[in-house]
């Protein structure tokens, strides 16, 4: 069956449409967004996209509606949705759509605003920690939780594969907002340099991947700082790269770069928190570091694994071969979605 969807977010603190993630590069909820709608439309299904975009416009498929223009609708399935700003869904309360289907998709362990007050039928998390908030913390029931994990977007990895690129075995990736972890990220690269110059660390996203204003850090010598760039290029300077640090105080609830850097073949090393739990099997496609991020063991720790890694090129490439089959796909992720929907409409 081919689906009327809508799906709607409310937040306006950053201006998006569905071109936005490949030529600029935006956050992990905007980018999950964008690239589910179009995903679903690559499936065939007729997706609109209510949103804080310039104009209306169809982009990929998909058709984009600004939010002060959108009025009413008919649709088979509703999405509402919040990742960012003030992570509010009571305007959600005001809409005028009929549908058959109506889903809450949570991207954090915030609850949104004005949730209690909508009428849904299943709430969409990006990953069993956050299913287990709504269950446990929040007004969701367990039987109307549905997990589905963010996902990297295929086509976009292959393209970037028809390059050729070559990966450098001592370029370590960092690419997410400076509060994930950069300081340590840094640590750990200045301590790997001071034994081998050839380590260095290209950084990507920075503040304004949630639409704050742009505070360029200064780096020592082997880090390079590049701020936002589009999907197409960060895919392939991830192809690229060996290692990706992603040690942090536990804020991911479902870390879409690591799903990103895992298929892209990079050695993820991340701390064993929230949603890194679910993706990675420590020592098999990636490694999970217990303890506080910021101490000296834990990052001493990260700079000997890395190290070890760079000079053993069949444990790592073992390694790569496996988190490179991480699964979540987004035209896996849209047939779970078109299933689960198969399941309760019919």
């Amino acid at each position: 069956m081919k689906y009327r969807i809508v799906s709607y977010c409310p937040d306006t603190h950053i201006e998006y449409d569905g071109r936005t993630p490949y030529d600029v590069g935006v956050g992990g909820g905007i980018t999950a967004r964008v690239r589910m709608a179009k995903a679903l439309s690559n499936l065939g299904h007729e997706v609109r996209m209510v949103v804080n975009c310039r104009k209306h416009e169809f982009i990929d498929g998909v058709e984009y509606i600004p939010l002060e223009r959108f009025r009413k609708a008919e649709a088979d399935v509703l999405i509402m949705n919040t990742s960012g700003g003030g992570i509010d869904l009571s305007p959600a309360a005001e809409l005028d759509v009929r549908a058959a289907l109506k889903i809450v998709w949570l991207h954090g362990t915030i609850e949104p605003e004005g949730l209690d007050c909508l009428e849904y039928d299943y709430a969409y998390a990006v990953s069993n920690f956050v299913a287990d908030a709504a269950r446990q913390e929040w007004s969701v029931t367990p039987k109307r939780t549905f997990v589905t994990y963010n996902a990297f977007e295929e086509q976009v990895f292959a393209d970037a594969e028809r390059s050729n690129p070559v990966r450098d075995p001592y370029r370590i990736v960092y690419f997410s907002h400076p509060s994930k972890g950069l300081d340590t990220a840094i640590e750990i690269v200045q301590q790997l340099r001071d034994g081998n110059s050839a380590f260095h660390m290209k950084v990507f996203g920075g503040n304004r991947l949630w639409g704050e204003r742009e505070r360029a850090p200064r780096f020592t010598e082997g880090i390079t700082y590049y701020g936002l760039i589009g999907q197409r290029d960060l895919a392939r300077e991830l192809l690229e790269s060996s290692f990706s640090l992603q040690l942090q105080g536990g804020t991911e609830s479902c870390p879409l770069s690591a799903v990103e850097a895992m298929r892209a073949g990079c050695i993820v090393l991340a701390s064993n928190v929230r949603g890194y739990r679910e993706l990675i099997k420590s020592g098999v496609n990636g490694f999970l570091l217990e303890g506080d991020h910021r101490s000296r063991e834990v990052r001493q720790q990260a700079a000997e694994l890395i190290s070890e890694l760079a000079k053993n090129k069949q444990a790592a490439g073992k390694l790569r071969r496996n988190a490179m089959g991480v699964p979540w796909d987004t035209r896996r992720a849209a047939l779970t979605w078109v299933r689960h929907w198969d399941l309760v409409l019919q």
